[in-house]
């Protein structure tokens, strides 16, 4: 069982969105790990406030579809939309020992265009779960009981597949036959429509955070990050009502972030990371 990482980080701002660039990062906290404590309302409640911007996007346009949901007390969410047929999706893990800079990652692959931490990590800075990367599975499927976000069942994968689709499974479920991209996170956001069990509508445990959601036909992935404290069950709500998403997923939080082309690179304070989700336009 990896330990929970204490290191705090500094105050920074939720999200940035200027046109089409958005750039997301947590404001305070913990790093996340497999071993880290889970956020449903049973667990006690945190007192940050709402974050606000303060970074400046860069001024060169962006072709990534972004757009920001405002539910008020809900919540606030940035969210990149891309279609499978015009965006190529895969995970990476690039198992350094230092782990996953993002600003080097994006310097590293020319054409990249999204970039997030994809899904909950240990301490040693490897994946909490499984990690499939081009076919190639880097990280075995985690089943196991635990502490923390990644062992609160049900957990999910999310995975692109041979076939040009995308899925969110129970991890349970999970079936390596034609995956070609995938990482394990938890907890599931929804599975087949409904909410975690163990959210709790009204919570007060709130944070920032990042998912991942797949449309019901799985041509669609949705990267969302939170540009305020809002809770799981408000997350996963806004994936469900605003986005018709069915199967979602926590990826991370409190240091997550998301990255287009046109936003002011990822900041090195909240890292590093293990695996990746990347997009690149067809």
């Amino acid at each position: 069982m990896p330990r929970l990482l204490l290191a705090p980080v500094a105050a920074l701002a939720a999200a940035t969105l200027s046109g089409c660039a958005l750039l997301g990062a947590a404001p305070s906290g913990s790093r996340s790990a497999s071993g880290s404590a889970p956020e449903p309302s049973a667990t006690p409640a945190t007192t940050e406030a709402s974050a606000t911007p303060s970074a400046t996007a860069a001024s060169s346009a962006s072709d990534v579809p972004t757009r920001v949901i405002n539910l008020a007390e809900q919540g606030s969410y940035g969210v990149v939309t891309l279609d499978l047929d015009a965006w190529d999706v895969r995970v990476d893990w690039p198992d350094d020992p230092d782990g996953t800079d993002l600003a080097e990652y994006i310097d590293d692959h020319p054409g990249i265009a999204v970039l997030t931490n994809a899904g909950i990590f240990s301490d040693d800075l490897t994946p909490g779960g499984l990690l499939v990367a081009d076919g190639e599975e880097l990280r075995a499927l985690n089943l196991a009981d635990g502490y923390g976000n990644f062992h609160l069942k049900p957990n999910a994968v999310f995975e692109i597949r041979e076939d040009g689709t995308a899925a969110i499974v129970d991890s349970t479920l999970y079936d390596p036959a034609g995956v070609t991209q995938a990482t394990q996170s938890g907890p599931a956001l929804l599975l087949d429509g409904e909410i975690h069990p163990q959210f709790t509508e009204g919570s007060q445990n709130t944070a920032v955070r990042t998912g991942v959601g797949v449309s019901p036909d799985g041509g669609t992935v949705y990267l969302a990050i939170t540009r305020t404290y809002v809770n799981l069950w408000d997350f996963a709500a806004m994936f469900r009502d605003e986005l018709g998403v069915e199967d979602a997923l926590y990826l991370d939080g409190q240091i997550s972030q998301l990255w287009v082309s046109g936003a002011p690179e990822p900041t090195s304070y909240l890292g590093p990371y293990a695996g990746v989700i990347a997009a690149y336009p067809r």
